[in-house]
């Protein structure tokens, strides 16, 4: 199971499979008639990131397991697919069990990809997918409204307070602004497309598309978010290559230091603000994905339930101050790793070892 869920979303022919395909290995099929699928693509994706692997250096580790990104790419967006008469319920619903978006838009040009407006826009191209976002989800809340109308007008419990809520929230999307900006909390049970966070990714061409780049992003911080640049096409094809070595040569002729997912997940790390802990044995060193602010009850809960319930304390580490002592042993032997409560509030980049009662 993955620790995050990202649901891809884009116009047709923007690259989303491509992405999708770059992120997980799926080999997903790409097509010019995409708009017409309402399965989704879903994959499973390993964030990358060096501290495991040091890590497990330093303790001896016979296996390295990464957190891990879910991905979901539903069919490209057209206009009218957020009104009812849309590809609707079956189409979106696999967005809406997911924690963010990632929104990739077209910032690259090619005569034999056609664009369903024939030109290359991204500013354009993410409020037109903004906009059926959020009809979709007026739609859900006009429909709820209706329902609790009707249970307020003979008296149901909390029905009167909950439709005073959905008026206003309905107000709120109507003038234009995401469910995430609403500053209220939302109906139990609502899942609105448009309270997710989203990150724009702008799906370039090898020369990198600057100006494209930059105005997508200016439309992004107006909308509170960022801008993940990837070539898509480019990062699929070197997804396809298992040789670690001829990969790393295959980036180093492009003059990139890495692929795109790193880059990808920490953005959604970030507008979700989540962190990493770690566990490191003999058996596995291994990363975990709690909130920011977690304790290290929550974190232990991430391991087992079981560990939670029996939480005796945390024995805590900075994952730099193991590897560089060599060994956990001499990491005590230096005072470096302390004996926390449950309270304690975790640190991305902990190492964490607890103690519990059966």
């Amino acid at each position: 199971m993955a620790n995050l869920e990202v649901g891809i979303v884009g116009l047709p022919n923007a690259g989303k499979t491509s992405v999708f395909n770059a992120l997980t290995g799926a080999g997903a099929e790409i097509t010019a008639y995409a708009a017409t699928r309402t399965s989704a693509n879903v994959g499973v994706a390993a964030v990358p990131d060096a501290r495991i692997g040091a890590l497990a250096q330093a303790v001896g580790s016979r296996e390295e397991i990464p957190a891990t990104v879910g991905f979901s790419d539903v069919a490209g967006l057209v206009r009218g697919a957020g009104s009812q008469d849309g590809l609707g319920g079956e189409f979106l619903g696999h967005l809406r069990a997911t924690d963010a978006l990632a929104h990739v838009v077209r910032c690259f040009e090619d005569d034999s990809v056609f664009h369903p407006d024939g030109r290359v826009d991204p500013v354009a191209d993410a409020e037109t997918v903004d906009l059926e976002l959020l009809l979709a989800d007026q739609g859900i809340v006009e429909r709820r409204r209706e329902r609790v109308a009707r249970a307020a007008r003979v008296g149901e419990k909390g029905a009167k307070d909950e439709l005073a809520v959905l008026e206003r929230l309905s107000e709120h999307l109507d003038g234009g602004q995401p469910a995430r900006t609403f500053g209220e909390p939302l109906p139990a049970g609502i899942d609105l497309l448009t309270r997710l966070p989203v990150i724009y990714v702008a799906n370039v061409s090898e020369s990198g598309d600057p100006e494209r780049v930059a105005a997508l992003a200016g439309y992004a911080a107006e909308h509170g978010s960022e801008v993940v640049p990837l070539a898509a096409r480019f990062e699929a094809e070197l997804a396809e290559i298992d040789d670690p070595e001829e990969r790393d040569a295959f980036l180093r002729e492009l003059g990139m230091e890495e692929p795109g997912m790193p880059r990808l997940a920490a953005a959604a790390y970030r507008v979700l603000g989540l962190i990493s802990f770690f566990t490191a044995g003999p058996k596995e060193a291994r990363a975990w994905t709690v909130r920011d602010g977690a304790n290290a009850q929550e974190a232990a809960g991430k391991i087992h339930t079981d560990i939670a319930r029996g939480f005796i304390r945390a024995e805590v580490i900075n994952w730099q101050d193991l590897v560089d002592c060599g060994s956990s042993a001499e990491a005590r032997k230096r005072g470096l790793e302390r004996v926390e409560g449950k309270e304690y509030l975790v640190k991305d980049g902990d190492v964490i070892n607890v103690r519990f009662n059966v």
